[in-house]
């Protein structure tokens, strides 16, 4: 019997994910511990490991939404035979629904739709169709209960006189980071099949790489002619989708208002560059976020409300105060959580933040990272911002917003004193508490980043 390859169940709140890429073609041979596929999920991305040696075969395409559990591929052991058509058929919810064809179709044999009109096709092979200008509802599929895979459109590319170029996912997905076109590069895999290596000595050799567009019209401006822009589809899914849930549910769900505070950082700033000097030797360099993250859990202890849940019947003041730090990825947001903010040392929260952002950058955050969060921190003052309206990350009360460090002035008698300012925007939900309780939570947080050395005590 093969080895089944699951989508494996990350953190007891995952509902779903997809296999992001395969690093084993469908026919290649994987050993025991080499990477095999990587998993999406809403909240993390992590490499899975084959289980077993043997000849993998693909059960769904690369960016195919399933359930924990689901299986998505085989893995057969050496000499153990290979069904043409593999046990288990993909359910309803995971096939694709019909597009219109946009360019002339290559009649290769019956169409191959659903009575609900759904086509059985992976995403991969929907991508090279309309690539290839291919009409995909007219193949015949190869795949698991007669889905079309990439493969099919290959042989019908072939048959049309367009072959399409055999690569490997990872020499695609590189090839599209690097804007390099896979007719353009040479081959050195089994059947001339392009691989990531041969994609990097193609980018290292600085091949030319040709402009396309899109149609022949032109759009005249003035004495200058511009041809039309080719749009480009980004698909919803993974963190971008739980982003956009999340964030539309917090404004739906709560009541939310936001005020802004300004704070005098001379002192802050003096503070963290002795702290910068002083730990240098052990690798810890202190931020200004870290000093409000510090300032606001202790400023927690002191307002309860803004550190609570509001519920159907009853608000609920929570006892840990665990502050979620926004990291800004590529795809996204993500938030891990700074675990008992307030009873840490200052040392501790630096060491803390440290590691979790660089896990959140190198996709290495756990399940744990990220759950239990009471209060959010967000900072945009890296990125020249004055003043921002940031969202509540619910179920919470508040989140606030941490701005750039800018040059204020303050007078001494008659004389105007240059000084450091920095701007605080806090955002909490309303029907928690009410403006005043809020103003004095941020107060506080005010009078610990002006006398910074509270913040180590």
């Amino acid at each position: 019997m093969p080895t089944e390859i699951y989508l494996i169940k990350v953190g007891m709140s995952m509902t779903e994910g997809i296999v992001e890429e395969w690093y084993i073609a469908d026919g290649d041979t994987v050993e025991t511990g080499q990477l095999l596929y990587r998993l999406e999920t809403e909240k993390v991305n992590l490499d899975v490991d084959a289980e077993a040696s043997g000849i993998v075969r693909h059960l769904v395409a690369e960016g195919v939404t399933m359930e924990p559990g689901d299986v998505v591929g085989y893995i057969y052991a050496s000499g153990e035979v290979i069904p043409d058509t593999l046990p288990t058929t993909l359910p309803a919810a995971h096939q694709a629904t019909v597009a219109e064809p946009t360019a002339p179709a290559v009649a290769v044999a019956k169409t191959n739709v659903a009575t609900d009109g759904r086509l059985l096709s992976s995403p991969a092979a929907r991508r090279l169709a309309g690539e290839l200008a291919i009409d995909i509802a007219v193949l015949n599929g190869s795949g698991p209960g007669g889905r079309i895979v990439e493969a099919d459109v290959q042989a019908a590319a072939t048959l049309a006189g367009t072959p399409a170029t055999p690569s490997s996912p990872m020499a695609r997905k590189l090839a599209r980071e690097l804007g390099i076109p896979l007719d353009r590069v040479s081959g050195t895999g089994p059947g001339g099949r392009i691989t990531k290596e041969d994609v990097e000595r193609a980018a290292n050799a600085d091949i030319d790489v040709p402009v396309f567009v899109s149609s022949d019209k032109e759009f005249v401006s003035s004495d200058r002619k511009f041809a039309p822009s080719e749009d480009q589809a980004v698909p919803i899914r993974g963190m971008r989708k739980t982003i956009a849930a999340r964030m539309v549910e917090s404004l739906q769900t709560t009541a939310q208002l936001t005020m802004d505070m300004d704070v005098n950082m001379d002192d802050a700033v003096r503070l963290r560059g002795q702290l910068v000097d002083e730990w240098q030797a052990e690798a810890i360099k202190p931020t200004y976020t870290d000093l409000v993250i510090r300032a606001s859990a202790k400023a927690l202890e002191h307002h309860p409300k803004m550190n609570s849940r509001f519920g159907d019947t009853e608000i609920t003041l929570l006892g840990d105060i665990h502050v979620g730090m926004a990291v800004a990825l590529e795809d996204g947001l993500i938030v891990p959580v700074i675990r008992h903010a307030n009873r840490l040392t200052f040392k501790q929260l630096v060491q803390a933040s440290g590691r979790l952002a660089d896990a959140a950058k190198n996709g290495t955050l756990t399940p744990d990272d990220l759950q239990g969060g009471t209060f959010t921190v967000s900072a945009l003052g890296m990125f020249g911002v004055d003043a921002f309206t940031p969202i509540i990350n619910t179920p919470q009360a508040g989140i606030l917003g941490v701005n750039r460090i800018r040059d204020g002035v303050r007078w001494e008698a008659n004389a105007p004193v240059k000084t450091q300012v920095m701007r605080l925007s806090l955002t909490w939900d309303h029907r928690v508490l009410d403006g005043a309780p809020a103003a004095q939570f941020l107060a506080t947080v005010v009078e610990l980043l002006e006398a910074p050395y509270r913040l180590l005590v």
